[in-house]
């Protein structure tokens, strides 16, 4: 018989899921209000940035290079929804 395989980690990527879940809903909801849509981007580019170098800390490799990808991914990506809306 089988063992079942678990995620190690799967509570950090159902909190993953659920930041960006959240983030993607209220976005849509406010669809009529760019400020609120524009807060909206940065409050989940900073709760991304906070749930990537909290998972690594917890798995024990956390880097500073690691930390600056967090950052970069998080900026690019909140520019280019920004200069969609």
């Amino acid at each position: 018989m089988k063992k079942k395989r678990k995620l190690p980690e799967f509570n950090h990527y159902v909190a993953l899921v659920s930041i960006i879940g959240a983030g993607l809903s209220l976005f849509l909801y406010y669809r009529y209000n760019k400020e609120v849509q524009a807060y909206v981007i940065f409050t989940t580019a900073i709760a991304y940035v906070l749930w990537g170098i909290l998972h690594h800390k917890l798995v024990h490799y956390l880097t500073i290079e690691i930390i600056f990808e967090y950052v970069l991914v998080a900026a690019i990506g909140s520019l280019v929804v920004l200069s969609l809306i």
